[in-house]
């Protein structure tokens, strides 16, 4: 039933982005070919979409529009029991202006990767079990693996099952026993209600290389001083933590376009209709086809988008995100969103007058006393100005344990 879900979502996903793209490519060409365009013509969404679906150069689109009905028809055919199962449920009244309040808050497009990090957390070890289990979570930068974890820990079944619920860093794990760490890091959730029963759920965020000796060290310790049915989530970059995992690896991808553009729409117009405004519509899918799945960079975006509904800074802003795009091509020979996902320096300008090289060697911290005064957003903007290397705020999490994202910068003058 989970896996008839997941491939109704995918299909709605991708029957949303298709419909989007005819009505946005409509908008583009009744407004290409000026005022001669008669006025009901360009009124009509629906002429334009027919238009457009019969024409040759539209073929492919219309194949497209037909491969998404078909998959749905196909998918209902079968949805029956899922129905039948669902009525026994209360009916949750639809919102469709307050979704991005909804989707701010959960973990868009990973519901079934959070129900299996949910069902091994809850999973009671035999007492003869004397291993602490442990989840490796791998995937690229910016994919969301934090993010993933962050619901996850939030979610009331766990913490229910949790007596204590800690994040840590991998360097705070070094020569270390878990006895001490159960009170380093952050304590997200604590509680007396299970008694003696403490169970202890670890979170592990490695950015570097894992030091094998002193993690072999660190586990063996882990069933007396976490307690039975402990858990441990291990997460990083790196493929070498699957060989620390007593259960099978989730591996993140990044969401494909079609759902990532629906998770962009969504948070970038907000409680506003965007069939409203398709001139930006246009311009907000062009930069989800830019930006290469990154969630970070799609809240980054859409925070500023969305509190400024002006056709003028939109076009700057788009503008500015194009230029960004093309210099990075030009200099590095690659789109920068693909080369943060490999931590490899991007370059932004600054008002015209120099460049900004960003490193993507980006750190994360809990503590505001680590967290630099300046905001990624005031550098390029131009209003802050700096000097030589610097680290800046890039984002701020919404979610519990409230995670800051923090840049290495550096000023380049213009040559």
């Amino acid at each position: 039933m989970i896996y008839q879900l997941n491939i109704l979502r995918k299909e709605m996903y991708r029957g949303y982005f298709t419909m989007d793209s005819l009505r946005i490519r409509g908008y583009e060409e009744v407004n290409a070919k000026g005022h001669d365009v008669s006025r009901s013509f360009s009124l009509s969404k629906f002429n334009v979409a027919k238009r457009l679906l019969l024409s040759t150069e539209d073929t492919h689109r219309e194949k497209d529009m037909l491969q998404v009905l078909g998959s749905l028809n196909n998918i209902m055919v079968h949805v029956n029991e899922s129905i039948a199962f669902f009525n026994n449920y209360p009916q949750l009244y639809r919102q469709p202006y307050s979704m991005h309040l909804y989707i701010g808050k959960c973990m868009f497009g990973r519901q079934m990767e959070m129900d299996r990090v949910i069902d091994f957390l809850l999973q009671i070890e035999h007492p003869s079990n004397k291993n602490v289990g442990v989840l490796p979570i791998v995937g690229p930068t910016y994919v969301g693996k934090s993010t993933l974890v962050a619901h996850v820990c939030n979610d009331v079944r766990v913490r229910n099952h949790f007596s204590q619920i800690v994040v840590l860093t991998g360097a705070e794990t070094s020569d270390e026993s878990l006895t001490t760490l159960k009170h380093k890091g952050v304590i997200m959730h604590k509680s007396n209600a299970l008694g003696k029963n403490d169970r202890v759920l670890t979170v592990i965020e490695f950015t570097k290389a894992v030091d094998e000796v002193a993690w072999n060290s660190l586990y063996s310790s882990a069933y007396d001083s976490l307690g039975r049915s402990s858990k441990i989530i291990i997460t990083s970059r790196s493929n070498e933590i699957i060989k620390f995992g007593t259960t099978q690896t989730l591996v993140l991808n990044f969401l494909p376009l079609e759902a990532y553009w629906y998770f962009f729409k969504i948070l970038t117009f907000g409680s506003v209709d965007s069939n409203d405004h398709p001139k930006f519509e246009s311009i907000a899918m062009e930069m989800a086809r830019g930006m290469n799945g990154s969630f970070i960079d799609a809240q980054f975006h859409s925070d500023f988008l969305r509190n400024n509904l002006d056709v003028e800074y939109w076009c700057m802003y788009f503008t500015t995100f194009k230029a960004y795009i093309q210099r990075n091509i030009s200099l590095f020979g690659e789109n920068p969103y693909a080369l943060s996902r490999r931590n490899k320096p991007t370059s932004f300008w600054i008002n015209s007058t120099g460049k900004f090289l960003l490193f993507c060697q980006y750190r994360s911290c809990f503590a505001e006393d680590n967290v630099p005064a300046i905001a990624f957003h005031d550098v390029v903007s131009g209003s802050v100005e700096c000097e030589g290397e610097f680290e800046v705020l890039a984002w701020k999490s919404h979610i519990l344990p409230y995670k800051y994202y923090v840049v290495r910068c550096m000023i380049e003058k213009s040559q």
